[in-house]
């Protein structure tokens, strides 16, 4: 994971924002019935493990050889003295790890280097500290599953554990914190207004102490139910073969939408495979089966889990399709994403690389309310955004194996969506949060995304942005910047027809400075509205605050520009429009 920085998601297309909103953050925190105070956190760690007589003994004999001679003739002629310092030599090593795992085993937004890729360690396993006591229902004895506690599964086992002792509080008891660091005059205008109007009563009245150790205790539940089926939770070099790209499909629109992009992927020259997953019960259509195998993919369904009935969107396939896939690294992409060009280089670039995972940004950052937070044990935190993704690049094996426990996580999470999808806003930030519950890193796009549209003659030739452009990983050799390479037409779906081609992608609006890290980015606005004859459009603006708290030079430098798509470094839309028309794209529902 990138230092802490700032950059803004694309959560954009499935979840509309609304200029619109009657209830503010502000508002809704002063009608939310304030909860009594839980007496003081009663997590504690329980049944501390003893040496064995011979480990002291042993342990004694080999301090007293690595002492000078002066000390161990101390030692020696006063057998009380030397007894007493050893025995509390010997407790202070003893009990050296467990209090650092229990009281420090959580890096902060941590850059630190992931976890070895070897998951055979040359010595010893140490053993694991004891579950809290608040658990104890849910593990009686104090540790892990025994599925969970093999040589295998050592280093998740720590990071479970580790997880499970951080911090349980209630809303009210850890308001004054997460507000200190996500002040409300800012977090009020970064969070999706429809999500904090829809769900942070729930946060702040269903997301109790006790909730939370349910929750957690789940996390555990879901990888101890995957073992015991026989798969494998760890990622390896085995796991999987090669690289490939991953689209999930089935209904009417999304099948249409991914023949376009296997049209497009194959126009682009990328020769990566692709698996197409489904539900059971869709792709039923033998010419649109015949279709997506003739351009190359292999048709999957997938298994463990099922299409909602009435639920608005199905996100909940995602997960499970990274991790059924045949590929241990895995290109995921939406149906309605079309990569400009070829994006195999993707798994060579080093934001990949390091931890062999990269995400992309969407368009607004957590609420210091969101019982996410208190969940993960996390503490509020700016400088980072919520996750768009509609493409996400994924290692198996990446980040010592765990990147694939961290799959199954979301995977779970997505699987109960009726609690998680509260916080996170669908699928899209299920991937980030259990990356953080394993504590473990991945890189962010270097550049914020864009909007990318047409100038709406129905409304005076204002911009109507219908995707978000997100970009590169890497910056090509003689250009200044990554350049766009998905374009995600979340809201074209949305839009009124009567488009025609060179009509639909001729604009682009960003921030000069776009950078994922730039704190200026924390006034940016990204908002849709709705406009007469075209439906949602995306636009962008400086937040009024802007003006308070930048200088007019720092909003001069991160000034809003629009312009025509060929006018952009390096010409990356050339014959994209006319590429998308005639592969079966099109404008409105579909």
């Amino acid at each position: 994971m990138t230092a802490p920085s700032l950059h803004i998601n694309t959560a954009l297309p499935d979840q509309s924002r609304h200029l619109g909103h009657d209830l503010s953050p502000s508002t809704a925190r002063r009608r939310s019935p304030s909860r009594v105070a839980s007496p003081s956190n009663p997590f504690q760690p329980v049944r501390p493990r003893r040496p064995t007589t011979s480990s002291v003994r042993l342990a004694a004999a080999r301090l007293l050889d690595m002492l000078p001679p002066n000390v161990r003739r101390l030692f020696t002629s006063s057998p009380l003295v030397g007894v007493t310092v050893l025995i509390l030599l010997c407790l202070a090593l003893f009990f050296h790890r467990p209090i650092q795992e229990l009281v420090a085993p959580f890096r902060p937004w941590s850059t630190s280097s992931s976890p070895s890729s070897s998951h055979a360690p040359a010595v010893a396993l140490e053993p694991l500290p004891t579950i809290p006591l608040i658990y104890e229902e849910y593990f009686p004895d104090g540790t892990l599953p025994s599925s969970l506690t093999t040589p295998e599964h050592h280093l998740l086992a720590e990071r479970l554990i580790a997880f499970l002792s951080r911090p349980i509080e209630s809303h009210d008891e850890a308001t004054e914190r997460m507000h200190e660091n996500c002040p409300a005059e800012l977090s009020d205008k970064l969070v999706n207004p429809d999500q904090y109007n829809g769900d942070s009563g729930f946060w702040m009245n269903d997301v109790t102490k006790e909730e939370i150790v349910k929750r957690r205790a789940d996390v555990v539940r879901w990888l101890e139910e995957r073992v015991e089926q026989g798969e494998k939770i760890i990622g390896s070099e085995r796991t999987g073969k090669g690289r490939g790209i991953v689209l999930t499909g089935g209904n009417q629109d999304t099948t249409f939408r991914t023949i376009t992009v296997l049209k497009h992927l194959r126009n682009v020259g990328s020769h990566l495979p692709v698996e197409v997953f489904h539900y059971e019960g869709e792709l039923q259509d033998h010419s649109q089966r015949r279709e997506i195998e003739g351009l190359g993919a292999t048709i999957r369904q997938a298994v463990g889990v099922e299409k909602q009935a009435g639920a608005w969107k199905n996100w909940q396939i995602k997960g499970l399709a990274i991790v059924q896939s045949s590929f241990r690294e895995v290109l995921y992409l939406d149906s309605d994403n079309i990569p400009l060009r070829s994006p195999a280089h993707l798994f060579d670039a080093h934001l990949y690389t390091a931890h062999g995972a990269a995400f992309w940004p969407d368009l607004s950052k957590d609420h210091p309310d969101n019982a996410i937070w208190r969940l993960v044990g996390d503490t509020c935190d700016l400088s980072h955004w919520t996750f768009e993704s509609g493409q996400i690049v994924i290692d198996k094996a990446g980040n010592g194996g765990l990147n694939l426990a961290a799959l199954w996580i979301a995977s779970g999470m997505m699987g109960d969506r009726e609690f998680w999808f509260h916080m996170c806003g669908g699928d899209k930030d299920t991937f980030r949060w259990a990356f953080r519950i394993l504590n473990i890193g991945w890189n962010d796009s270097p550049r914020w995304l864009s909007a990318l549209g047409f100038k709406n003659g129905f409304d005076s030739g204002r911009f109507c942005g219908h995707t978000t452009l997100q970009y590169d990983l890497v910056t090509p050799k003689g250009h200044t910047q990554a350049l766009p390479l998905f374009v995600h037409s979340n809201l074209l779906k949305h839009l009124g027809g009567g488009l025609a081609q060179g009509q639909a992608f001729t604009h682009v609006k960003h921030f000069a400075q776009d950078n994922y890290s730039d704190p200026a980015l924390n006034f940016a606005h990204l908002w849709v509205y709705h406009t007469p004859l075209r439906g949602m459009c995306l636009d962008m603006e400086w937040h009024p605050l802007a003006y308070d708290r930048l200088s007019e030079e720092d909003r001069e430098r991160h000034r809003i520009e629009e312009f025509k798509v060929d006018e952009l470094e390096g010409k990356p839309f050339e014959g994209f429009e006319q590429a998308f028309f005639e592969e079966g794209g099109r404008v409105g529902g579909w």
